[in-house]
């Protein structure tokens, strides 16, 4: 059974003791209802859609009921028999980190063009050092601007600095030119 969210709206600012969002609820590729949660530390609720005419209202029930006994085959986690409103939580959870990452992407993805990146990627993101080039205004300078062979002999000495569990982590260094 797939259980996703969709549309989901989430707010860090009302967030207190859970995280408060709302989102559309998808059973099986069909929306079927509604949850939320106010960020005060109560529990996620779920709903089924009432708007549509009266059939659709009880087929989208039933298939919330159906959702409710399948998490509860799932294998237990740290509080035991899995619930939809676990599941939901999960699907947000990924949500908020898979958008966390995306984050961390587009800015690193803006660094490598000024700087060579290098470290480890660890859960949750990337523990990382920058070796920026700068001009005499102290201002960034693109690493497309700077000499080849001054910015291969820069690559090369981080390289040599590296610990075993560091990489460099930039992606555009072979299209500036650098033996990697």
């Amino acid at each position: 059974m797939k259980i996703e969210l969709k549309k989901i709206s989430f707010s860090e600012r009302m967030s207190e003791e859970t995280n408060c969002f709302a989102a559309d609820l998808f059973i099986n590729g069909k929306k079927v209802g509604y949850v939320k949660n106010d960020g005060r530390g109560g529990c996620t609720d779920y709903h089924a859609n009432t708007s549509c005419a009266s059939g659709f209202t009880r087929v989208n029930i039933e298939l919330i009921a159906e959702a409710e006994k399948y998490c509860k085959t799932l294998p237990h986690n740290e509080f035991g028999e899995q619930t939809l409103e676990d599941v939901i939580n999960d699907c947000l959870e990924a949500y908020l980190k898979d958008k966390a990452e995306k984050k961390i992407e587009k800015k690193m993805q803006k660094e490598y063009l000024t700087a060579i990146c290098y470290g480890a990627r660890i859960k949750g993101g990337y523990s990382y050092a920058s070796a920026f080039w700068k001009d005499y205004n102290k201002k960034y300078v693109p690493l497309a601007k700077v000499p080849l062979a001054a910015l291969q002999k820069r690559y090369d000495d981080i390289k040599l600095r590296l610990n075993d569990n560091d990489v460099v982590l930039n992606t555009n260094l072979t299209a500036l030119g650098i033996q990697i």
